[in-house]
């Protein structure tokens, strides 16, 4: 891990514009941010800074890392204000954005992430008197506990909640930085970086993988991660800065934005034997005598088949399984005589091979706009932007 004290020296030296008015800034000696900024570069195996007659200035690798570095220092000075002393708009002292470390910073995260500090110490790799230490000094620095000790292990406080939350954005900030440096001077077919994607259950049978083998056969060196779960488990992941991209329906939430890709139709979906399947009029009363494999209440599919009953003034249908697992709504479909509201790029598929057929039931709906959701304040960096260039090529694939 980078330090995070000579990313401060870096951003400083290119705020400044000279080694001298960051020395003064940072309360150090010239030769002291000079050897720092040395060290940064041997570090990262690149030049930050171009050195003339007349004096040091940012190159391109420079301007970019102070970027992410600002954006990071950002994210914690956020913390800070939401964590002042009763009676004080700002500390007297900065004691996250000036004054924290990547090892505290680092604790904090790690113990949150794993509810012990033995489990967060076994898993970053270093001893638990000197996770402890660094919790402790982040803690009476700031003069408030970030943990609540209990009998089943550490529990965020409402300012560990903050700190946390924080700490991963800006952690999150200064890697990417990171990447966008190897991304500019690495080699075709070895620029690495890692993209980190929480999937809906409509995008995860084509949108998703197709874009991502597009990708990779032009980034094989990327390392991609997707994440499963719940739209709810989604926003707050990327709320926390645990994942990049949220892809799936678009709903309107604080701190996000979105990119539409297409827009997406509930349909009604039954197993190829089911007796309604080869009528050429079906309606939704015809339907509803039927058993149902329907998500959970409030998720968007169920709320449009609900209110499509209501609008017809029908009874809801008695007998429902309620799951978010596709594999079990599938299973459902394909071996029994359920009915399901699905979008049909969930079933593509088994449609394609003839195992499920959508019912011709039109149930009033407006089409769902799906694409990617970001945080607000969100910089995709390349390979993220090549991701979302390959994800908006599908989208106008298969809508």
């Amino acid at each position: 891990m980078i330090k995070l004290r000579k990313l401060r020296v870096m951003a400083a030296v290119a705020d400044a514009g000279s080694v001298a008015g960051a020395a003064q800034h940072l309360n150090l000696s010239q030769p002291a941010v000079t050897r720092s900024i040395q060290s940064l570069e041997t570090e990262l195996g690149v030049e930050l800074f171009a050195r003339t007659g007349r004096g040091i200035h940012c190159n391109t690798n420079g301007r970019t890392l102070a970027r992410r570095v600002r954006r990071a220092l950002h994210q914690l000075r956020i913390a800070e204000s939401a964590l002042s002393p009763p009676g004080r708009e700002v500390f007297a002292t900065a004691p996250l954005s000036e004054q924290a470390s990547d090892h505290e910073l680092s604790a904090v995260v790690n113990i949150a992430a794993h509810g012990s500090v033995s489990a967060a110490a076994r898993k970053v790799g270093i001893s638990q008197p000197a996770l402890n230490r660094s919790l402790r000094m982040l803690e009476t620095r700031l003069g408030q506990d970030l943990f609540d000790r209990t009998g089943q292990g550490m529990r965020t406080t409402p300012a560990g909640d903050h700190v946390v939350r924080r700490a991963k954005l800006a952690m999150s900030e200064i890697r990417q930085g990171l990447e966008e440096i190897a991304f500019a001077s690495g080699a075709a077919g070895t620029v690495g970086g890692r993209i980190r994607i929480g999937a809906l259950p409509l995008t995860q049978i084509r949108l998703v993988p197709l874009a991502l083998k597009s990708l990779l056969e032009r980034f094989p060196a990327a390392e991609i991660a997707v994440e499963d779960g719940s739209y709810t488990s989604l926003l707050a992941a990327l709320r926390h800065g645990d994942i990049d991209l949220l892809v799936g329906t678009i709903r309107d939430a604080n701190e996000t934005f979105s990119i539409s890709l297409f827009e997406d139709v509930t349909a009604l979906a039954v197993g190829a034997d089911h007796p309604l399947a080869y009528k050429e009029k079906v309606s939704l009363a015809d339907c509803l005598n039927w058993d149902w494999v329907l998500p959970f209440a409030g998720v968007p599919l169920r709320v449009i088949l609900e209110g499509a009953i209501a609008d017809e003034g029908l009874a809801p249908p008695r007998n429902v399984i309620e799951t978010d697992s596709m594999i079990v709504a599938r299973t459902l479909l394909v071996e029994s005589r359920y009915i399901a509201a699905l979008s049909p790029h969930q079933l593509h598929y088994e449609i394609k091979a003839g195992l499920l057929k959508i019912l011709p039931v039109n149930i009033g709906q407006r089409p769902r706009p799906v694409g990617v959701t970001m945080r607000e304040d969100f910089q995709p960096t390349p390979l993220i932007g090549a991701l979302i260039s390959e994800l908006k090529r599908v989208a106008g694939e298969i809508a």
